[in-house]
């Protein structure tokens, strides 16, 4: 489990990275700001797709821990399929939240 945590951490830690990037990208265009999003909640969705295979199969022991970790994913993905920001309050909105999910499952998964 040692190597799943670590795995999910390092790819939580470069989707937080993947959205400070974001915000510092704020001189572009919206539309360009808009379409960056998009990208990395692309790629995030795939990874979790991952992650959550991974869980699935992973996970024998502790089904209170696995249903909490896979509350905290499926939120995530939920963060992560909303439609694309068309105004930067919207973009701020959903960066915020992503953000707060992305650090929900980054915390219950170091408590292991």
């Amino acid at each position: 489990m040692s190597h799943f945590g670590d795995n999910v951490a390092s790819f939580l830690k470069n989707a937080a990275t993947q959205l400070e990037e974001l915000q510092l990208q704020t001189a572009l265009g919206k539309a360009e700001l808009a379409d960056k999003l998009e990208e990395i909640k692309k790629e995030a969705k795939d990874k979790i797709n991952h992650i959550k295979w991974d869980v699935n199969s992973a996970v024998e022991e502790g089904k209170e821990t696995y249903e909490k970790i896979k509350s905290k994913v499926e939120h995530l993905q939920v963060q992560l399929a909303l439609g694309k920001a068309e105004t930067a309050d919207e973009l701020h909105e959903q960066k915020k939240k992503i953000s707060a999910a992305i650090h929900d499952v980054k915390h219950l998964i170091s408590k292991d």
